[in-house]
């Protein structure tokens, strides 16, 4: 529902704001999702894995849920105070709308508490509260933008604000203190330093490969070409309705690869990674061809901009969507074997693809395809020949539990969090 309700509220902008002032407002989607996702992501995987690890285990770490909210607040600080040492910069990603700026920084720590509370709802399988906490999110949204529109007062302001307001409503509605605290305290869980530090890394550099294409065009295009940017974020938008989607699948597969891990049960392993991507697979070749076809006709429909991209666009930006998320996937199953530093490896080589593929001698738009698609798909064939070497060492029955707590190193310490919280 959450995919649905952010669509609906970007057509609403969209055809509020017309293409140069959506332009604007995409930029702060494309920071703060990048942004969110990136740093905080991070928190709801490691505390979902945790809690899914438990469950092949008898441990059960009462100060997890609390060390990840505070982690998340003050990585929040720091990258807000980032972005404001970065004044210039910040601003011209955000269209030069001083209001988006604000509405970044109210939003950045309110999604540090929401995906931090989204890691032990799922973790702990508490997925009725988890959906409803999407719905709401997503709901918030929707509901401000159609009231703005309908009263005549929908500025770029206004529906950035709105993304600033809605995780607190959402974290504010559905948080009871009978869910914070959990029922057994047994001992406190290992350190979140490290393997927060290599999630952080391994999503922001998959929100680049995901989000570069419209900056790559405001980069590379001359002023009057800059109307593609935001059209070509509405069909990014769109044909990302799947990575989306992976939202109401992950909060139980994670925790489900974690606890087949911890029991060592690698035939279960496989078969549920083995299944979603094949389901995966075939919904790629059935949005591919929906999208090639209809999809300049529903952008224009839906948005009503004047300038259209081409089907060939549409057919590359659906490949390039289903190789990302096919690498997300691989990258979950690493996860759930433990392995963070491999999940950043293969991220790490999506960069490089990326990067390269933006040497394609074509149009702005091109380059951005054909960046977008290289991207995906080294993250795709490094991820899977790191997973198969993972596998290949694994037998059926051996125990592979990663909460071994490791011996300490230097820079890998989170007392300061202990303190702090």
């Amino acid at each position: 529902m959450q995919a649905g309700t952010t669509y609906l509220y970007l057509v609403v902008a969209g055809q509020t704001l017309g293409a140069t002032q959506f332009a604007a407002l995409s930029g702060l989607y494309l920071v703060l999702t990048g942004t969110a996702t990136g740093l905080f992501a991070p928190l709801e995987q490691e505390v979902t894995r945790r809690r899914g690890s438990e469950r092949g285990g008898e441990a059960h770490d009462a100060t997890l849920l609390r060390r990840a909210v505070v982690l998340g607040l003050l990585t929040s600080t720091v990258a807000s105070a980032a972005f404001l040492l970065a004044w210039p910069l910040t601003l011209d990603l955000l269209g030069g709308q001083r209001w988006l700026l604000v509405s970044l920084l109210i939003a950045l720590p309110g999604y540090a508490c929401w995906f931090a509370f989204r890691g032990e709802l799922s973790g702990s399988r508490r997925l009725r509260r988890y959906a409803a906490q999407l719905a709401l999110d997503g709901s918030v949204r929707l509901a401000g933008g159609l009231l703005l529109a309908a009263s005549g007062h929908g500025t770029t302001a206004g529906f950035g604000m709105l993304f600033a307001v809605s995780p607190w409503l959402t974290v504010a509605a559905t948080w009871t203190r009978g869910q914070w605290q959990p029922k057994v305290s047994d001992e406190r869980g290992p350190r979140l330093g490290r393997p927060f530090a290599w999630l952080v890394v391994s999503a922001l550099a998959a929100q680049l490969v995901i989000n570069a294409g419209p900056a790559i065009i405001n980069v590379l295009s001359s002023p009057s070409e800059r109307e593609s940017a935001g059209v070509y974020l509405a069909a990014l938008v769109v044909i990302r309705v799947p990575v989306f989607l992976f939202t109401a699948v992950q909060p139980a597969f994670l925790p489900a690869l974690s606890e087949l891990s911890r029991a060592g049960r690698r035939a279960e392993f496989g078969r549920l990674l083995g299944g979603l991507l094949l389901a995966l697979g075939a919904g790629t070749v059935l949005i591919t061809v929906c999208a090639t076809f209809l999809g300049p006709r529903v952008i224009a429909w839906l948005f009503d901009f004047p300038e259209s991209l081409g089907g060939e666009v549409y057919l590359f930006l659906t490949l390039s969507v289903g190789l990302f998320l096919t690498a997300t996937i691989l990258a979950q199953a690493l996860l759930g074997l433990g392995r963070h530093g491999l999940v950043a490896a293969g991220w790490l080589a999506a960069l490089l693809g990326l990067a390269l593929g933006t040497l394609y001698p074509g149009s702005p738009v091109a380059r951005a395809n054909c960046a977008l698609l290289s991207g995906a798909a080294v993250a795709t064939v490094v991820l899977a020949c790191l997973l198969a070497r993972e596998l290949s060492r694994w037998t059926d029955g051996g125990d592979r539990s990663t909460e071994v707590r490791p011996a300490p190193v230097p820079g890998d310490d989170d007392r300061w969090i202990t303190r702090a919280s």
